[in-house]
């Protein structure tokens, strides 16, 4: 090898090498979302951000997979599939989790609430307008969210 060529090595080797570092989940899908998908953290603060008071007791994480809803919706669901939205629209599909979760909502006559409260609140939100699909509590933290795509975690204020 010539002089140049070595020099060469010496500065684009360590340059590519360096080139992945530091970068996080939450920072890879900022750079390369498709166009008109609104970050994590806005998908994040639609959900916490339209709780009222005392809906979350202690939210501790939230976790986010964009993915089409064929593939979402299914593992918010627990496989529960509705026909919410096509197939293929991106979604996010956002799980907050927290000491408890206070959702005043309608409920069968016969209905008989848990022993302990719920921990986990989760929906199906379509990533370009914000629509919310589905939703649903439980205390099954974490969903397996990864079966859907790459998660990104955020702390509970986004």
């Amino acid at each position: 090898m010539s002089n140049r060529s070595n020099w060469m090595w010496m500065i684009f080797v360590p340059m590519l090498l360096l080139s992945g570092c530091g970068q996080s989940q939450a920072s890879a899908h900022a750079g390369s979302l498709p166009r008109g998908v609104m970050p994590a953290a806005q998908a994040c603060k639609l959900v916490v951000g339209k709780a009222g008071p005392g809906f979350f007791t202690g939210p501790e994480q939230v976790h986010l997979v964009l993915t089409t809803y064929a593939k979402g919706e299914p593992v918010e669901s627990q496989g529960d599939v509705s026909s919410g939205m096509p197939p293929q629209t991106l979604v996010w599909v956002v799980e907050v989790h927290a000491r408890a979760i206070h959702w005043d909502h309608s409920v069968p006559s016969n209905y008989k609430p848990p022993a302990q409260p719920d921990t986990d609140f989760s929906v199906v939100m379509n990533a370009r307008t914000g629509y919310v699909s589905d939703q649903g509590e439980c205390t099954c933290w974490p969903l397996p969210l990864s079966k859907a795509g790459t998660v990104v975690s955020l702390p509970p204020k986004c």
